[in-house]
C-alpha cells in the first residue's frame, strides 16, 4: 500500500465513474497503471461497442502510445472511480532502459495481450469464412456438376484447402450441411439462416 501511495503522490489522478482517461484517436502518450477502481477498454466498429479489456488494481494500460507515440485505438473508461497512476511517455521509457526486471515484466504482459490478440483474430476470420460458406451454399446449392465448393470457397477467402474443409466439418455438426467423407451432399436453408440470424 505504501507503494501505491507514494505512486498516487507523485503521478496520481482521479478519475470519477464513466469519465474517460483517453478516447480513440487521442494523440496523448501517456501511460497508466491502476491504483484503485476498474477500467474497462473498449473499441467502436461501426455501431457496436467492442468490450476489449476490464481492468483492476495493479494492471496497466496504454503502453504502446507511450512506447511508439501513436494515436490511441481504442478508448478508457472509469466504470467506478478510479484511482490511476498516469505515467508520461519518457518516464516509461527510462523506467524499461534502467530496469530489466520491470521491462521483463512487461515484455511478458505484452506477449500475452498479443497472443489473446492473435486468439480473437483467428476467431474472427473463422466466422467471415463461415458466413462466407454458408452465402455460397444459399447462393450455388444445389451444387453443379463438377463445382468444388472447398476450391471455390479458397478462391474468396483467400484461406487454405485444410481451413475450408474445417468450415465444412463445423457446419456439418451444425447439421446446416450433410457430407459424405468431407464431399458436401446435403444443404439445410432454414438451419444455414438460423445461424446467420439467430
Amino acid at each position: 500500500m505504501k507503494i501505491d501511495e507514494r505512486l498516487f503522490r507523485k503521478f496520481g489522478r482521479v478519475f470519477p465513474q464513466g469519465s474517460y482517461i483517453f478516447q480513440e484517436g487521442d494523440t496523448s502518450t501517456e501511460m497508466y497503471y491502476i491504483l484503485s477502481g476498474h477500467i474497462r477498454v473498449v473499441k467502436q466498429a461501426g455501431q457496436v461497442t467492442k468490450i476489449l479489456a476490464e481492468m483492476g488494481p495493479g494492471e496497466y494500460f496504454g503502453e504502446m502510445a507511450a512506447l511508439i507515440k501513436a494515436s490511441r485505438t481504442a478508448s478508457a473508461y472509469a466504470t467506478e472511480d478510479s484511482n490511476v497512476a498516469v505515467i508520461h511517455g519518457d518516464i516509461f521509457k527510462n523506467l524499461l532502459r534502467d530496469s530489466g526486471g520491470v521491462s521483463l515484466s512487461m515484455l511478458r504482459e505484452m506477449a500475452h495481450r498479443l497472443k489473446q490478440t492473435n486468439e480473437a483474430l483467428e476467431e474472427a476470420i473463422r466466422e467471415r469464412i463461415k458466413l462466407t460458406a454458408i452465402l455460397y451454399f444459399v447462393k450455388e446449392w444445389p451444387l453443379q456438376a463438377g463445382r468444388d465448393p472447398v476450391t471455390d470457397l479458397a478462391a474468396f477467402t483467400g484461406a487454405d484447402p485444410p481451413e475450408i474443409l474445417q468450415v465444412i466439418r463445423e457446419l456439418a455438426d451444425l447439421h446446416i450441411l450433410g457430407t459424405e467423407q468431407d464431399t458436401v451432399v446435403e444443404f439445410d436453408r432454414k438451419a444455414a439462416w438460423k445461424e446467420v440470424f439467430g
